[in-house]
């Protein structure tokens, strides 16, 4: 191993280089810390730059907690809570934003960034502060002394070279890029298509994890939506060939069955779960004539037309008939039983048509309208993974906390309760347990786990607030240890 002169007891590393990590950079910054940044990949940005820029969540906290109730209810009010004072601090430095309170599939609010721009200019202030980025340089290992982070070892250029640090940023983005932990927690990878950067392969989570860090729950969710099957594209088409329509759509497997409420949760991201859990993570969305001009999503000029126009250009499967029972005989070239298919949409119209929707099984809460309007289409679709939701186990302050608690009754020096008092999910298990955070080890952005929990409160959103508050943490935690260097 190489030793070199990164670093210091007075400096903040952040591992990653995408929204989470660069807000928790320049934020140490600005609390005075001097800041190391490495960055995995050839350039920063991490899915970032791939996304939509769309910076939202969910308009009500309460609504956070009815439609994500196994999410952690002090990080849901975290991101709440803070979002519209993280907006302002990046319209401060600079990043232009759409109209202000935009509402996003009637349960959220938010405002329109450019994501490419956005990644540009938090890159920029933070090298203009003095800050070091090291790109191509991948985490590879927590340094630890008396349960204290002291710093990682990380690989560039083929050497393993130490850097010291009095904290550290986990903000890696995730492990979906990872076909190990996609089998051990999700999927069976090949169920999945990476709708993503492949980067994200949960060097955070591995590192912490490895020296005693707590695991959230939620590791077998993941936010993703899902891709034409079989379309032919690049990273620059995901959002293009994605079918953002799930919920207005009849959604089969390849046995020919409804596999679930196609209109549960905060939008199509649960049916994209579900879908990776049927035979192959494959299947078809059906919608008639009188979905084509609804708006799926907002941006992209995301009608359904448009939406199956971009898949065909791309290669992927459509088919289109002017009776169910051509259309499902058309299946039948891809796999699913035309019969088994037939009967599904027929009991979905029947239930729906005698006003009996609410005995269907899966039911269907929401868009209950029959398939009645031809022509037919079905879209042939794959189960796609953006980023995973669970991750580290953090606090409100984005604190990592260590896998084992302590009793007070037992524990040889004062400790610090981690969690705040909430409604959600309870943290101590009796009166004296108590969850500590590994001091210097904060988590923000997809290495923050448990926030979203199958349902879903917006990623740039959760990015940049975990951002703010874990770049905080640590900017003040570097102040102090400075502070407290003897004079030379």
């Amino acid at each position: 191993m190489e030793h070199v002169q990164w670093g210091g007891p007075d400096t903040v590393v952040v591992c990653g280089g995408g929204l989470a990590g660069l807000t928790a950079a320049v934020t140490a910054q600005e609390q005075g810390a001097r800041v190391l940044l490495l960055e995995k990949a050839p350039q920063a940005g991490g899915t970032t730059v791939l996304s939509g820029g769309l910076l939202w969540t969910l308009a009500r906290y309460e609504e956070a907690r009815s439609k994500i109730p196994f999410g952690d209810a002090a990080l849901q009010w975290l991101v709440y809570d803070s979002i519209d004072d993280a907006r302002a601090w990046l319209r401060s430095l600079g990043a232009k934003m759409g109209p202000v309170e935009e509402p996003v599939l009637g349960h959220g609010r938010g405002q329109t960034v450019d994501p490419v721009e956005m990644i540009q200019l938090l890159h920029e202030r933070f090298l203009a502060r003095g800050g070091t980025v090291l790109l191509n340089t991948a985490l590879a290992s927590l340094d630890m002394s008396a349960g204290v982070v002291t710093g990682v070892q990380a690989l560039t250029e083929g050497r393993l070279v130490t850097v010291r640090a009095c904290a550290v940023v986990m903000a890696t983005g995730g492990f979906q890029g990872n076909p190990e932990l996609l089998l051990r927690y999700i999927v069976r990878p090949e169920n999945l298509v990476l709708r993503a950067n492949r980067w994200s392969t949960g060097d955070g989570f591995l590192a912490a994890t490895s020296v005693g860090a707590a695991a959230s729950p939620g590791l077998d969710t993941f936010y993703g939506h899902a891709l034409a099957a079989g379309a032919k594209y690049g990273k620059a088409q995901l959002r293009d060939i994605s079918q953002y329509h799930g919920r207005l759509s009849v959604a089969i497997n390849l046995l020919g069955e409804r596999f679930t409420d196609e209109t549960e949760e905060t939008g199509d991201e649960a049916l994209n779960q579900h879908l990776a859990r049927q035979p192959q993570g494959r299947g078809f969305y059906i919608v008639d004539e009188s979905a084509m001009e609804q708006v799926a999503i907002q941006g992209r000029e995301a009608i359904t037309r448009t939406i199956l126009r971009r898949a065909v250009a791309a290669g992927g499967t459509v088919i289109e008939a002017d009776t169910l029972e051509d259309l499902c005989a058309a299946l039948s070239a891809h796999g699913v039983p035309p019969s088994r298919a037939l009967a599904t949409l027929r009991d979905y119209n029947a239930h729906i048509e005698s006003g009996q929707a609410d005995a269907l099984v899966p039911s269907r809460v929401l868009n209950r309208v029959p398939l009645a309007q031809p022509p037919y289409r079905a879209v042939m679709v794959q189960a796609a993974i953006t980023f995973t939701m669970g991750g580290l186990l953090i606090d409100e302050r984005t604190r990592v906390l260590w896998r084992a608690g302590t009793s007070s009754t037992f524990a040889a020096v004062p400790v610090e309760r981690a969690y705040i008092e909430t409604d959600g999910p309870a943290v101590s298990v009796g009166e004296d347990f108590r969850q500590m955070p590994i001091r210097g080890l904060y988590a923000a952005g997809n290495d923050a786990g448990n926030i979203s929990n199958f349902g879903y409160m917006g990623g740039l959103a959760s990015a940049l607030t975990t951002g703010r508050m874990a770049g905080s943490e640590a900017g003040r935690m570097a102040v102090a240890a400075r502070a407290s260097q003897p004079a030379v």
